[in-house]
């Protein structure tokens, strides 16, 4: 499963700040002036009479060319006026610009300056950037006590990834105690919010007993509503809970086939390519074997062993201890058995979340389990 920190130390890109930023700047505005084209005229005499808004979405439309002719200097030095008059906003798009060398020189000092500016005055994006700047010791020194606090700030104001971020931290202990209980509260606020990643670990949490007792139901609909999404980890993870979960009543092998199957499309869009990560060849093999397709699962696992020795990136202690798991499956599939994840220990004294209302939103809380299917005899091919 993908590391929370390493996909979430910023909340957006640049780019994508800007786009976000630009419409905020239409929703402001009467429906009527949404509907007209800028009127680039008399933006420019409000900017030049000193309205920070106007100087700042003017920098804004410079910098992506909507509207007006792009001019990167000149859009930065627009947006630097309203910055300078505390336009948050503005300060914190001079923060990603300075990160990011567009329209600028890259000074990660002076992007940290800017997000540390817009943060004192409470600017949710911009508290989470500078956590994200302490996190990596980018532009500052590195320090996950500061990165904490900052990504706690965010997070109270309700940015999901922040609040994300801050549960992993605490999850891990980094930066701050370690509370699992406190990780799964803060998952919760962010996966209510329909933020995958955060509904993926709280799904993770209850799977495992960590900081939630264990509650495969619960794992099981909060997996299933983050795979709705467009993410391909999110349908690969689903697979993998109704191919392997330790309660036999809630396997289903054909949908777990599907959401392999889906999974790998997904990632191969994102990629632009055939890309098939050997993590998701692992779960395919365990689906089709969920499925009694074990002849398909056994080339399938075969075919992840091959690809995890290819991958020179990964620390030889890791590989060894796929390899081992990997090898391990493939001698079940052999044996025309398939794989189920023994069940977790989980935390001693863990509390059950009361604001978690998964079950009655997916309308769960009165259905029982369904009984496993009769495994399908051995079909279908590798792809």
């Amino acid at each position: 499963m993908p590391d929370v920190i390493s996909g979430m130390k910023r909340a957006f890109s640049p780019v994508f700040h800007l786009c976000i930023l630009l419409l905020a700047t239409f929703i402001a505005r009467p429906l009527s002036a949404q509907s007209q084209q800028v009127d680039e005229k008399d933006l420019r005499n409000w900017a030049d009479r000193g309205d920070a808004d106007a100087q700042f979405e003017l920098g804004l439309r410079m910098i992506t060319g909507e509207g007006v002719k792009k001019n990167l200097a000149e859009g930065v030095k627009s947006i630097e006026k309203a910055a300078k008059q505390k336009h948050l906003r503005a300060q914190h798009i001079l923060g990603t610009l300075h990160e990011d060398g567009v329209g600028v020189k890259k000074d990660l000092a002076k992007a940290a300056e800017w997000y540390k500016t817009s943060a004192d005055l409470g600017f949710a994006l911009s508290q989470h950037s500078l956590a994200a700047m302490y996190e990596e010791g980018k532009g500052v020194k590195k320090d996950p006590v500061k990165a904490a606090e900052w990504f706690k700030k965010a997070a109270e104001q309700g940015n999901p990834p922040s609040q994300t971020v801050y549960a992993s931290k605490l999850e891990r202990g980094d930066g701050v105690p370690k509370s699992t209980a406190k990780a799964a509260l803060w998952y919760l606020k962010a996966a209510q919010q329909d933020f995958v990643p955060a509904m993926t670990r709280l799904a993770n949490l209850y799977y495992t007993g960590q900081g939630v007792p264990v509650d495969y139901r619960r794992a099981g609909a909060w997996y299933q509503r983050a795979a709705r999404s467009e993410d391909p980890w999110a349908s690969n993870n689903l697979a993998w809970f109704l191919a392997t979960c330790p309660e036999e009543n809630l396997h289903n092998g054909e949908t777990a086939v599907l959401l392999a199957r889906r999974a790998l499309k997904l990632v191969a869009e994102v990629a632009q390519s055939d890309e098939q990560p050997y993590e998701m060849i692992d779960t395919m093999a365990a689906a089709l074997a969920r499925n009694g397709e074990y002849k398909e699962a056994e080339l399938w696992q075969q075919r992840s062993l091959l690809m995890l020795k290819d991958d020179s990136d990964l620390p030889q202690d890791d590989r060894q201890k796929l390899k081992s798991e990997f090898e391990t499956r493939l001698n079940l599939y052999q044996k025309a058995t398939p794989f189920a994840e023994p069940g977790p220990k989980g935390e001693d004294d863990a509390e059950p979340l009361p604001q978690d209302t998964i079950l009655q939103d997916e309308g769960l809380p009165d259905s029982k389990p369904r009984n496993k299917t009769t495994p399908k005899s051995s079909r279908g091919t590798v792809v």
